[in-house]
């Protein structure tokens, strides 16, 4: 069975280092996928986790901006033994590029793990309007807990990832974290319960209701500790007006909300959106956009502006 679910990874990383047509022309990280997909495979396989890493959080480096490669270089991803195992030289930049594209979601949420959770034992999260995230493979996920232990979160964290966009056959999953290796450390157990609905936030909460007729609007407010919304185009014109009745909901519930945008463009229009909503609630908190130090370096072309260049989770606000 192990060796039959490496073989499917081994397939999904593959998989993932060739469909980047989507990415602008010329690319880099783009080109190393293409140019050396045995490569690009290795540098996304995901090393291996032990909680002896427990030593060197406990005393972490001073002095160092918090960056993917301070992380990767924790974590034990060594880029520049792979490439030098493929005798290739100069691409660094590149390989960490494409790599952080599949780690922009779990650590980009790590992030901001503790107010989104409150710190409570087991919290549940709201991923609205859900897409790619949905299909990251698990081993990436993971990495969402092994951060939240670099930070000392101890919480069981549920997501329910929400959207018409998710894949109607994902199923509920869970992720577990656990040592890889043998060592004598023996530390809480980390769960990630993933519950995924093809399915607008008004429907899922309507579902709610129906099956807990007796719940109040408060109790309804509280079905969720926060909410996350990764890339939503809350002010492109194609997009705008299918938000308005989703986002005073969820400002309204009080949680903290965490959103990401898609380029310094992307995250104006999304700022002039919720100033004006916050406004209209006599809402005086401050919406700053700032750069997201785990955003995705891959760029990719706006489907609806051929000039418009995007890069997952560009920027970063939470709202708390």
């Amino acid at each position: 069975m192990a060796m039959a679910m490496h073989i499917i990874y081994r397939h999904q990383l593959r998989r993932f280092a060739r469909n980047l047509s989507t990415a602008v022309d010329g690319c880099p990280n783009r080109e190393f996928a293409k140019k050396y997909p045995a490569a690009a495979a290795q540098v996304l396989t995901v090393p291996s986790f032990s909680y002896e890493y427990e030593d060197m959080i406990a005393n972490p480096s001073s002095g160092q901006d918090e960056s993917l490669e301070r992380y990767l270089e924790w974590r034990g991803w060594d880029i520049n033994s792979v490439l030098s195992k493929n005798n290739l030289s100069n691409t660094s930049e590149a390989a960490i590029g494409l790599l952080s594209h599949p780690l922009t979601f779990p650590l980009t949420l790590a992030r901001h793990l503790t107010t989104l959770t409150g710190n409570k034992q087991a919290a549940r999260l709201c991923c609205v309007g859900a897409r790619a995230e949905c299909t990251l493979p698990d081993k990436y996920w993971r990495e969402l807990l092994i951060a939240s232990f670099a930070i000392r979160i101890e919480s069981h964290v549920s997501i329910d990832f929400v959207g018409p966009d998710v894949p109607p056959q994902q199923k509920s999953k869970t992720i577990t974290l656990d040592n890889d290796e043998k060592t004598s450390t023996q530390l809480t157990r980390r769960e990630l319960k993933m519950t995924f609905h093809p399915s607008y936030l008004h429907e899922v909460v309507l579902k709610i209701l129906k099956a807990q007729p007796e719940s109040s609007p408060e109790e309804i407010k509280n079905a969720w500790d926060g909410f996350v919304l990764f890339n939503p185009g809350l002010g492109h014109p194609n997009l705008a007006k299918h938000w308005k009745p989703t986002l005073k909901f969820l400002v309204g519930t009080g949680k903290p909300i965490l959103f990401t945008a898609h380029s310094k463009i992307d995250a104006k229009r999304d700022q002039q959106v919720l100033e004006k909503l916050l406004a209209d609630c006599d809402d005086d908190r401050i919406v700053q956009y700032a750069v997201n130090p785990y955003a995705s370096r891959m760029k990719f072309v706006d489907p609806f502006s051929k000039d418009h260049v995007l890069s997952p989770n560009h920027s970063v606000f939470l709202l708390e």
